[in-house]
C-alpha cells in the first residue's frame, strides 16, 4: 500500500511539473494583405521577404503589388526602398436584389420570349435594327461580377471569354469562373441575353461579353482582385495590351481590350490603387459603369463615386427612385423587379442598383457599336459635366429623360437613360 501511495504521489508530481515546465508554443503573427504602390525601378523585393512578406500579385498596368505580410511588420514595410504607399486590402460586395423570386408565370422551358419592362422602358428594341451585328468582334463588355452560367441557352452565344481573378490568381478554367451565386448571370442577361425565342432579351443582344469573376460565390471580393479584373479587361484574352503597337486599344479590331467595363458591386472605402487602375482604364478610352449602391446613402459607393466612373441609380416601373438607391448618381435606369437570366438555365427577378447598372452598360455598348459601324472608330468617354454629343457620357446626359429638377439632380442624376435617343445622337 505504501509503495502504491508513493507511486501515485510521484505521478502527480510529474503531471504538475509537465504543466509548469511545458514550453510555450510561439504564436505566429497574423498575416494581412496590403496593396502597395511602388517605384518599380527601386523596389526592394528581398527586403519584403526578410520581413516575412510574400508578393501575391504583381500588376502589369500600374506600379503596385499585393503583399501578404505579418501585421506587425507593416510599419517596417513602409521604410523598404521603393515603397510609396501602403493600404490594407478591402472588401467589396455585389449589390444583390431586394425581392428575389422567380415569377410564378415563368418556367425555364417556356418557349416564348418576353421583353423585360426595363428593356422596354429605355426603348432598346427601337435600335436593334441599327446595331444588329454591330459587335463584329470589336465591341466587348467586361462584366466584373460573380462569373456566369456560361452554357445558359440565352447567353452562351454571347460569352466571348471568361476568367477568374479570385485569390489573386488569373484562371481561364471554366470551373473557376462559373457563377455559383447568380448575381453575375443576372447582370449579364440584362446586357446581352439573346434575341431568340426563349426567356428574355437584353439591352444589346448582339454584344460580346467578357465574364470576369472578381466576386466569390458569396458575392464578396477584395479590391485587389477587382483591380486584377480591370487589368484583365484591358489585356483581353490574348493577354497583350496593344498587339499592333498603334497606341489604340479600345475600338481597335486588332486588340482584345473591352470597350465597356460594368461593375455591379461596391465598397464603402476609398483606395488609391483601385482608383489608379480605374484611371488607367479610363485613359485608354474604356467606358466604366458601376452601381451607385443600395444603402440609401447620400452619395455613391466606391468605385462608382470616382469621377472617371458612371454611377447608376435605380428606378421602378413608375419612374420613381428606388428607396434603396444611393443619391447623386450620374444617370438612372430601371432597377426594381428586373427579370433576367439565372444559373441552371433559369430566370429570376431581382432588384438593386446592380440591376440598373447593366441597362446603362448595354446602352453604352449600343452607342459604341452604332458609332463604330458608321465611322470605324469609337467615341471618347467624356466627363461628368459633358453636355454635347461628342462623347459617350455627353450623349447619355443630353438624351436621358430628365426627371426631377431640370438638369442634373441628386435623385435621378441627368435622368433615366434612353437607348433609342442615345444611338440616334451617336450616329447623327
Amino acid at each position: 500500500m505504501r509503495l502504491k501511495a508513493l507511486f501515485g504521489a510521484l505521478l502527480a508530481i510529474l503531471v504538475v511539473a509537465s504543466l509548469v515546465f511545458k514550453p510555450a508554443i510561439a504564436q505566429q503573427p497574423e498575416k494581412v494583405k496590403v496593396i502597395v504602390m511602388i517605384d518599380k525601378n527601386s523596389f526592394d523585393e528581398k527586403a519584403v521577404q526578410g520581413l516575412g512578406g510574400q508578393i501575391k500579385i504583381r500588376y502589369k498596368l500600374i506600379p503596385a503589388v499585393v503583399i501578404e505580410i505579418p501585421e506587425n511588420a507593416i510599419e517596417k514595410l513602409k521604410s523598404v526602398k521603393g515603397v510609396k504607399k501602403i493600404e490594407l486590402d478591402k472588401i467589396a460586395y455585389a449589390y444583390p436584389g431586394n425581392g428575389r423570386g422567380r415569377p410564378p408565370w415563368y418556367t425555364p422551358t417556356q418557349p416564348s420570349q418576353v421583353i423585360p419592362w426595363g428593356i422596354d422602358r429605355i426603348n432598346a428594341p427601337d435600335v436593334w435594327n441599327i446595331t444588329t451585328g454591330a459587335s463584329n468582334g470589336v465591341i466587348e463588355v467586361a462584366v466584373l461580377d460573380t462569373g456566369v452560367d456560361w452554357d445558359h441557352p440565352d447567353l452562351a452565344a454571347n460569352i466571348a471569354w471568361g476568367v477568374s481573378t479570385i485569390g489573386g490568381v488569373v484562371s481561364t478554367d471554366p470551373a473557376d469562373w462559373y457563377d455559383g451565386n447568380g448575381h453575375g448571370t443576372h447582370v449579364i442577361g440584362t446586357i446581352a441575353a439573346l434575341n431568340n425565342d426563349i426567356g428574355v432579351v437584353g439591352v444589346a443582344p448582339n454584344v460580346e461579353i467578357y465574364a470576369i469573376k472578381v466576386l466569390d460565390d458569396r458575392g464578396s471580393g477584395t479590391y485587389s482582385d477587382i483591380m486584377l479584373g480591370i487589368e484583365q479587361a484591358l489585356l483581353g484574352p490574348d493577354g497583350v495590351l496593344d498587339a499592333d503597337g498603334d497606341g489604340i486599344i479600345v475600338g481597335d479590331p486588332d486588340d482584345d481590350a473591352a470597350e465597356v467595363i460594368s461593375m455591379s458591386l461596391g465598397g464603402s472605402v476609398d483606395d488609391t490603387a483601385l482608383h489608379d487602375m480605374i484611371i488607367t482604364a479610363y485613359n485608354y478610352g474604356v467606358v466604366i459603369v458601376a452601381a451607385a449602391g443600395n444603402e440609401a446613402a447620400d452619395q455613391p459607393s466606391y468605385p462608382a463615386i470616382y469621377p472617371e466612373v458612371i454611377a447608376v441609380g435605380a428606378t421602378n416601373s413608375t419612374d420613381g427612385v428606388a428607396w434603396f438607391s444611393n443619391l447623386q448618381p450620374e444617370v438612372a435606369a430601371p432597377g426594381v423587379d428586373i427579370l433576367s437570366t439565372y444559373p441552371d438555365d433559369s430566370y429570376e427577378t431581382l432588384s438593386g442598383t446592380s440591376m440598373a447598372t447593366p441597362h446603362v452598360s448595354g446602352v453604352v455598348a449600343l452607342i459604341q457599336a452604332a458609332y463604330y459601324n458608321k465611322y470605324g472608330t469609337v467615341l471618347p468617354v467624356g466627363t461628368f459635366d459633358d453636355l454635347t454629343t461628342d462623347t459617350v457620357r455627353g450623349i447619355l446626359h443630353v438624351t436621358a429623360d430628365d426627371l426631377g429638377d431640370t438638369g442634373w439632380d441628386i435623385y435621378y442624376g441627368y435622368g433615366i437613360v434612353r437607348a433609342d435617343l442615345a444611338v440616334q445622337a451617336a450616329i447623327g
